[in-house]
């Protein structure tokens, strides 16, 4: 059995921490949605959590036609381990 890497872009609410919103970044976008996130070469799967300021979200959000509003929660870039 392998493992992989999912990636999503999550929103998370500023008052409690809770997620708010979620949307999966798919494969064919990853690697420009993995540049504006600044993920270096030490994380070559993006399994990290990326923060994101506003214009990155709304860049990934806009290539992945995500209805996003980028100032409404904390967003980051998200790498979720799958089987």
């Amino acid at each position: 059995m392998s493992t992989g890497v999912t990636h999503r872009l999550v929103g998370y609410d500023r008052a409690n921490g809770n997620v708010a919103v979620e949307y999966e970044i798919p494969e064919r976008h990853l690697d420009f949605a993995k540049r504006v996130a600044g993920v270096g070469e030490d994380d070559p799967q993006a399994a990290l959590c990326y923060r994101l300021d506003p214009p990155r979200v709304r860049d990934i959000a806009g290539t992945i036609e995500a209805p996003v509003d980028a100032e409404a929660f904390i967003f980051f870039l998200e790498g979720f381990a799958v089987s």
